[in-house]
């Protein structure tokens, strides 16, 4: 289901299916998450959220419809935790989300083992991006829009738990 990622060596470029893409290190990253955190009278936590939201409901949206015909709840969740773990986020775990929500669960996270590895230890979940990436997706899923779900998480690999869990809500 999920478009192959190719290499044009001639043009130094990636792409994803059709869609030209970027990878960066953890210091890109996380460097970037804390510069928007430190940025005084601005939700930064929202603004990645909202932004990831966008941008995978548009590429998975895009990655559905490609498809000759319509594809199954179940291959469509399963899809997304591909492309999850294929772009080196982590793993996703969609079981326990319906249409109306639930909580979905990642056992490990390219953002906390980064912040980690970058920076250390600290009081506060780090995740934003994949809060983003679920509602995102879901808008995709239930054929809603991206910011119809709101998710947030309440348990960090950040924080010692023994994984992130990510309790996700329709918005009225």
């Amino acid at each position: 289901m999920l478009p192959s990622i190719t290499f044009d060596s001639d043009k130094n470029i990636i792409k994803f299916g059709e869609s030209l893409v970027s990878f960066h290190c953890h210091h890109y990253n996380c460097g970037l998450l804390r510069a928007i955190e430190e940025i005084p009278g601005i939700d930064g936590h929202g603004i990645i959220t909202e932004t990831a939201a966008e941008e995978f409901f548009t590429a998975f949206k895009k990655i559905l419809t490609h498809e000759a015909k319509p594809v199954p709840l179940d291959k469509a969740i399963e899809g997304a935790s591909d492309l999850y773990r294929l772009m080196g986020f982590g793993r996703l775990d969609f079981s326990e989300l319906t249409a109306q929500g639930g909580i979905a669960y990642a056992d490990s996270s390219y953002y906390a083992m980064s912040w980690l590895a970058k920076y250390g230890r600290r009081d506060t979940a780090v995740c934003y991006f994949t809060c983003g990436f679920i509602a995102g997706i879901l808008g995709v899923i239930f054929d809603a829009g991206p910011h119809t779900y709101e998710v947030k998480e309440t348990r960090c690999l950040m924080l010692h738990h023994d994984r992130c869990e990510f309790v996700v809500s329709k918005r009225a």
